[in-house]
């Protein structure tokens, strides 16, 4: 069975009522890929059913546009994903390399580039077993670069870089990360990622 990360499913949400200040805690579950959601969260649940069913590899890259025109990515040959109800989570063939691209709403609430590392930063610490932040910028789109190595709720170890971005009232992450293995053994699958994902307003 293909590896999905629930790593970033409802942070979007904890991210906001973190940075926002807010009194009310957010329920999280001990395990790193299924957090259970708060009542006050608005993206919802990822489903648990039994075996996921998930897109087949196609024979050359292959594009994902949310239905809403709210993110675009295109992935490599070769890749899975699957929709997570609040975006998407991707993984190599040889389920070497994985991530995820996760949204929800900002509350109405413009965050800084500050305000949305801290906040992953501290809603990440909650969320895996071990954790070490190596560098963070601030990247010509406005996005924030967050690199880090950690280990997840199933011991598996995670050489990843997170961005986090707001744009109007929508925080988006997008995750790509090693699975037992180094970034740089996948860093031209990363960069082809990247370099596709857009960002953009939500149709109708």
């Amino acid at each position: 069975m293909p590896y999905f990360s629930r790593l970033s499913l409802l942070v979007v949400s904890a991210l906001a009522l973190s940075a926002c200040g807010a009194d009310r805690e957010t329920t999280v579950s001990q395990s790193a890929i299924t957090p259970s959601p708060s009542p006050a969260v608005s993206v919802p649940a990822p489903s648990v059913s039994p075996a996921p069913e998930v897109t087949p590899p196609a024979t050359g890259a292959q594009t994902y546009q949310e239905k809403n025109g709210l993110f675009e990515i295109s992935f490599p040959q070769g890749y899975n994903y699957q929709e997570t109800g609040s975006g998407i989570a991707f993984v190599s063939g040889d389920q070497g390399f994985g991530g995820s691209i996760d949204y929800g709403p900002a509350q109405g609430t413009q965050l800084t580039s500050d305000q949305l590392e801290e906040a992953l930063k501290a809603e990440y610490q909650r969320r895996l077993q071990q954790i070490d932040w190596q560098a963070s910028s601030v990247q010509p789109d406005g996005s924030v670069r967050v690199d880090w190595t950690g280990k997840d709720g199933d011991g598996n170890d995670l050489d990843a870089i997170s961005f986090v971005e707001q744009r109007g009232d929508t925080i988006f992450i997008l995750n790509l990360f090693g699975i037992n293995k180094s970034y740089q053994t996948y860093n031209s699958d990363a960069e082809a990622i990247v370099n596709s994902y857009r960002t953009g307003n939500p149709q109708g």
